[in-house]
Protein backbone atom coordinates (compact mmCIF):
# COMPACT_ATOMS: atom_id res chain seq x y z
CA UNK A 1 0.00 0.00 0.00
CA UNK A 2 1.22 3.50 -0.85
CA UNK A 3 1.46 6.08 1.92
CA UNK A 4 -1.97 7.25 3.08
CA UNK A 5 -2.42 10.98 3.75
CA UNK A 6 -4.53 12.07 6.71
CA UNK A 7 -6.59 15.16 6.00
CA UNK A 8 -9.24 17.53 7.22
CA UNK A 9 -12.46 18.70 5.63
CA UNK A 10 -11.89 22.46 5.38
CA UNK A 11 -14.37 24.62 7.27
CA UNK A 12 -14.39 28.46 7.57
CA UNK A 13 -14.04 28.31 11.36
CA UNK A 14 -10.54 26.81 11.01
CA UNK A 15 -9.06 28.91 8.21
CA UNK A 16 -7.07 31.36 10.32
CA UNK A 17 -5.83 28.74 12.76
CA UNK A 18 -4.71 26.46 9.93
CA UNK A 19 -2.81 29.25 8.21
CA UNK A 20 -1.04 30.04 11.50
CA UNK A 21 0.21 26.48 12.10
CA UNK A 22 3.98 25.99 11.96
CA UNK A 23 5.26 24.26 8.87
CA UNK A 24 5.06 20.48 9.12
CA UNK A 25 2.11 20.52 11.55
CA UNK A 26 -1.56 19.87 10.89
CA UNK A 27 -3.19 17.89 8.08
CA UNK A 28 -1.39 16.41 5.11
CA UNK A 29 -4.13 17.53 2.74
CA UNK A 30 -7.48 19.33 2.89
CA UNK A 31 -10.83 18.47 1.37
CA UNK A 32 -12.88 21.43 0.17
CA UNK A 33 -16.59 21.60 -0.60
CA UNK A 34 -16.63 22.47 -4.29
CA UNK A 35 -20.25 23.64 -4.08
CA UNK A 36 -19.03 26.60 -2.01
CA UNK A 37 -17.14 27.81 -5.09
CA UNK A 38 -19.79 27.40 -7.80
CA UNK A 39 -21.49 30.77 -7.37
CA UNK A 40 -18.60 33.04 -6.42
CA UNK A 41 -15.36 31.27 -7.26
CA UNK A 42 -12.63 30.14 -4.88
CA UNK A 43 -12.96 32.03 -1.57
CA UNK A 44 -10.03 34.32 -0.86
CA UNK A 45 -9.67 32.83 2.62
CA UNK A 46 -8.84 29.43 1.14
CA UNK A 47 -5.75 30.60 -0.70
CA UNK A 48 -3.32 30.55 2.22
CA UNK A 49 -4.39 27.00 3.01
CA UNK A 50 -4.21 25.91 -0.65
CA UNK A 51 -0.66 27.26 -0.83
CA UNK A 52 0.43 24.88 1.94
CA UNK A 53 -1.55 21.67 1.45
CA UNK A 54 -2.77 19.58 -1.48
CA UNK A 55 -6.51 19.75 -2.15
CA UNK A 56 -9.17 17.17 -2.92
CA UNK A 57 -12.70 18.29 -3.80
CA UNK A 58 -16.03 16.99 -2.54
CA UNK A 59 -19.57 17.86 -3.63
CA UNK A 60 -23.20 17.26 -2.72
CA UNK A 61 -25.22 18.77 -5.58
CA UNK A 62 -24.30 16.69 -8.63
CA UNK A 63 -27.17 14.17 -8.32
CA UNK A 64 -25.42 11.55 -10.43
CA UNK A 65 -28.37 9.16 -10.23
CA UNK A 66 -30.97 11.57 -11.62
CA UNK A 67 -32.63 10.23 -14.77
CA UNK A 68 -32.92 13.82 -16.04
CA UNK A 69 -29.13 13.92 -16.21
CA UNK A 70 -26.63 16.14 -14.49
CA UNK A 71 -26.88 19.90 -14.95
CA UNK A 72 -24.40 20.98 -17.63
CA UNK A 73 -24.23 24.48 -16.20
CA UNK A 74 -23.37 23.14 -12.76
CA UNK A 75 -20.90 20.64 -14.21
CA UNK A 76 -19.09 23.34 -16.20
CA UNK A 77 -18.75 25.48 -13.08
CA UNK A 78 -17.43 22.55 -11.05
CA UNK A 79 -14.89 21.67 -13.75
CA UNK A 80 -13.59 25.24 -13.80
CA UNK A 81 -13.25 25.35 -10.00
CA UNK A 82 -11.47 22.01 -9.85
CA UNK A 83 -8.85 23.43 -12.18
CA UNK A 84 -8.44 26.54 -10.05
CA UNK A 85 -8.10 24.36 -6.95
CA UNK A 86 -5.63 21.95 -8.58
CA UNK A 87 -7.73 19.23 -6.94
CA UNK A 88 -6.30 15.72 -7.01
CA UNK A 89 -9.75 14.21 -7.51
CA UNK A 90 -13.48 15.00 -7.30
CA UNK A 91 -15.88 13.02 -5.12
CA UNK A 92 -19.66 12.97 -4.98
CA UNK A 93 -22.47 10.92 -3.46
CA UNK A 94 -24.04 7.97 -5.22
CA UNK A 95 -27.65 9.11 -5.03
CA UNK A 96 -30.48 10.96 -6.70
CA UNK A 97 -32.04 14.18 -5.44
CA UNK A 98 -34.63 15.00 -8.13
CA UNK A 99 -32.70 17.94 -9.47
CA UNK A 100 -34.50 18.10 -12.83
CA UNK A 101 -36.54 21.10 -14.00
CA UNK A 102 -39.87 21.30 -12.21
CA UNK A 103 -39.09 18.29 -10.03
CA UNK A 104 -39.49 18.26 -6.28
CA UNK A 105 -36.07 18.35 -4.64
CA UNK A 106 -35.16 15.86 -1.95
CA UNK A 107 -33.06 17.39 0.80
CA UNK A 108 -31.53 14.05 1.69
CA UNK A 109 -29.44 11.59 -0.28
CA UNK A 110 -31.74 8.92 -1.67
CA UNK A 111 -30.29 5.46 -2.43
CA UNK A 112 -30.49 4.10 -5.95
CA UNK A 113 -32.19 0.83 -6.94
CA UNK A 114 -29.60 -1.44 -8.48
CA UNK A 115 -31.35 -2.34 -11.73
CA UNK A 116 -30.16 -2.19 -15.35
CA UNK A 117 -31.97 1.07 -16.08
CA UNK A 118 -30.46 2.91 -13.09
CA UNK A 119 -27.01 1.49 -13.72
CA UNK A 120 -27.23 2.82 -17.27
CA UNK A 121 -28.27 6.28 -16.01
CA UNK A 122 -25.32 6.43 -13.63
CA UNK A 123 -22.93 5.19 -16.32
CA UNK A 124 -24.11 7.89 -18.74
CA UNK A 125 -23.99 10.68 -16.16
CA UNK A 126 -20.59 9.59 -14.87
CA UNK A 127 -19.13 9.55 -18.38
CA UNK A 128 -20.17 13.19 -18.80
CA UNK A 129 -18.67 14.11 -15.44
CA UNK A 130 -15.35 12.38 -16.11
CA UNK A 131 -15.06 14.04 -19.51
CA UNK A 132 -15.79 17.47 -18.04
CA UNK A 133 -13.60 17.42 -14.93
CA UNK A 134 -10.53 15.73 -16.40
CA UNK A 135 -9.53 14.05 -13.14
CA UNK A 136 -10.54 10.93 -11.18
CA UNK A 137 -14.17 10.69 -10.05
CA UNK A 138 -14.97 9.03 -6.72
CA UNK A 139 -18.45 8.06 -5.55
CA UNK A 140 -19.41 7.89 -1.88
CA UNK A 141 -21.80 5.53 -0.14
CA UNK A 142 -24.23 8.05 1.39
CA UNK A 143 -26.08 7.62 4.67
CA UNK A 144 -29.61 6.38 4.05
CA UNK A 145 -31.38 8.83 6.37
CA UNK A 146 -34.69 8.33 4.56
CA UNK A 147 -34.62 4.59 5.22
CA UNK A 148 -35.29 3.71 1.59
CA UNK A 149 -32.60 1.04 1.43
CA UNK A 150 -32.81 -2.60 2.48
CA UNK A 151 -33.20 -3.57 6.15
CA UNK A 152 -32.70 -6.78 8.07
CA UNK A 153 -29.80 -9.17 8.57
CA UNK A 154 -29.63 -10.23 4.91
CA UNK A 155 -29.39 -6.69 3.52
CA UNK A 156 -25.66 -6.10 3.97
CA UNK A 157 -24.27 -8.25 1.17
CA UNK A 158 -26.84 -6.98 -1.33
CA UNK A 159 -26.11 -3.35 -0.47
CA UNK A 160 -22.35 -3.83 -0.68
CA UNK A 161 -22.66 -5.58 -4.03
CA UNK A 162 -24.94 -2.81 -5.30
CA UNK A 163 -22.31 -0.18 -4.43
CA UNK A 164 -19.64 -2.19 -6.24
CA UNK A 165 -21.84 -2.56 -9.34
CA UNK A 166 -22.48 1.18 -9.48
CA UNK A 167 -18.77 1.93 -9.14
CA UNK A 168 -18.04 -0.40 -12.06
CA UNK A 169 -20.79 1.14 -14.20
CA UNK A 170 -19.51 4.65 -13.46
CA UNK A 171 -15.85 3.67 -13.95
CA UNK A 172 -15.31 5.48 -10.65
CA UNK A 173 -13.22 5.07 -7.57
CA UNK A 174 -14.80 4.68 -4.14
CA UNK A 175 -15.02 7.18 -1.34
CA UNK A 176 -15.82 4.81 1.51
CA UNK A 177 -17.58 6.65 4.31
CA UNK A 178 -17.16 4.34 7.29
CA UNK A 179 -19.45 6.40 9.51
CA UNK A 180 -22.26 6.24 6.95
CA UNK A 181 -21.79 2.48 6.78
CA UNK A 182 -21.79 1.99 10.55
CA UNK A 183 -24.87 4.15 11.10
CA UNK A 184 -26.81 2.50 8.26
CA UNK A 185 -26.01 -0.89 9.77
CA UNK A 186 -27.28 0.21 13.19
CA UNK A 187 -30.46 1.63 11.74
CA UNK A 188 -31.05 -1.34 9.41
CA UNK A 189 -30.21 -4.10 11.85
CA UNK A 190 -27.39 -5.69 9.85
CA UNK A 191 -23.69 -6.36 10.23
CA UNK A 192 -21.11 -4.46 8.19
CA UNK A 193 -19.05 -7.60 7.51
CA UNK A 194 -20.97 -8.93 4.49
CA UNK A 195 -21.18 -5.40 3.03
CA UNK A 196 -17.42 -5.06 3.21
CA UNK A 197 -16.89 -8.54 1.77
CA UNK A 198 -18.94 -7.57 -1.30
CA UNK A 199 -16.93 -4.41 -2.00
CA UNK A 200 -14.36 -4.16 -4.79
CA UNK A 201 -11.49 -2.96 -2.63
CA UNK A 202 -9.29 -2.06 -5.57
CA UNK A 203 -11.55 0.95 -6.17
CA UNK A 204 -11.25 2.48 -2.68
CA UNK A 205 -9.21 5.69 -2.89
CA UNK A 206 -10.50 7.75 0.04
CA UNK A 207 -12.17 7.16 3.41
CA UNK A 208 -14.39 9.56 5.35
CA UNK A 209 -14.73 9.54 9.14
CA UNK A 210 -17.16 11.62 11.18
CA UNK A 211 -19.59 11.34 14.06
CA UNK A 212 -23.38 11.34 14.17
CA UNK A 213 -26.01 11.39 16.88
CA UNK A 214 -29.04 9.36 17.96
CA UNK A 215 -32.25 11.37 17.71
CA UNK A 216 -34.36 8.93 19.73
CA UNK A 217 -35.41 6.89 16.69
CA UNK A 218 -32.47 6.75 14.27
CA UNK A 219 -28.78 7.37 14.13
CA UNK A 220 -28.29 10.50 12.03
CA UNK A 221 -25.13 11.23 10.05
CA UNK A 222 -25.02 14.80 11.32
CA UNK A 223 -21.23 15.31 11.37
CA UNK A 224 -21.82 16.97 14.73
CA UNK A 225 -19.71 14.78 17.01
CA UNK A 226 -16.22 13.36 17.30
CA UNK A 227 -15.42 10.33 15.12
CA UNK A 228 -17.76 7.45 15.89
CA UNK A 229 -15.66 4.91 17.88
CA UNK A 230 -17.01 1.97 15.88
CA UNK A 231 -16.09 3.66 12.61
CA UNK A 232 -12.59 4.40 13.91
CA UNK A 233 -12.18 0.77 14.96
CA UNK A 234 -13.39 -0.30 11.53
CA UNK A 235 -10.64 1.77 9.92
CA UNK A 236 -8.03 -0.58 11.38
CA UNK A 237 -9.85 -3.54 9.86
CA UNK A 238 -10.25 -2.14 6.35
CA UNK A 239 -6.79 -0.65 5.85
CA UNK A 240 -5.12 -3.92 4.81
CA UNK A 241 -7.91 -4.54 2.28
CA UNK A 242 -7.54 -1.28 0.35
CA UNK A 243 -4.33 -1.36 -1.74
CA UNK A 244 -5.13 1.89 -3.57
CA UNK A 245 -6.20 3.95 -0.56
CA UNK A 246 -4.63 7.41 -0.70
CA UNK A 247 -6.40 9.54 1.91
CA UNK A 248 -8.45 9.45 5.11
CA UNK A 249 -10.47 12.62 5.74
CA UNK A 250 -12.03 13.69 9.05
CA UNK A 251 -15.28 15.68 8.68
CA UNK A 252 -17.17 18.02 11.00
CA UNK A 253 -20.10 20.20 9.84
CA UNK A 254 -21.91 21.35 12.98
CA UNK A 255 -21.00 21.99 16.62
CA UNK A 256 -17.54 22.56 15.18
CA UNK A 257 -14.83 22.57 17.86
CA UNK A 258 -11.55 24.53 17.82
CA UNK A 259 -8.88 23.33 15.43
CA UNK A 260 -6.95 21.68 18.27
CA UNK A 261 -9.72 19.11 18.72
CA UNK A 262 -9.70 18.34 15.01
CA UNK A 263 -5.93 17.91 15.05
CA UNK A 264 -6.36 15.43 17.91
CA UNK A 265 -8.77 13.50 15.70
CA UNK A 266 -6.17 13.42 12.93
CA UNK A 267 -3.66 11.99 15.40
CA UNK A 268 -6.13 9.27 16.37
CA UNK A 269 -6.41 8.33 12.70
CA UNK A 270 -2.63 8.34 12.29
CA UNK A 271 -2.41 5.99 15.24
CA UNK A 272 -4.60 3.49 13.38
CA UNK A 273 -2.52 3.88 10.24
CA UNK A 274 0.62 3.08 12.21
Amino acid sequence: MARVAVGLALRPQHLKALAALPRGEGPELVEVMVDDTVAGGVPEGWRAVMARWPVVAHGVDLAIGDAAGVSQRYLDAVAARLGALSAWWYSEHLCFRSRGDGAARLWHFAPLPCDPETLAVVAQNAARVRAAVGRPLLLENPSDVLGWGADGPDAAAALGLSFTQFLAAAEAGALLDLTNLVLDARNGGWSVGPWLDALDWSRVVEIHLAGGHFDGVLWVDSHSRAIDPEALDLLSEVLPRAPNLRAVIVERDSEIPPLAAMLDALEAVRGRLR
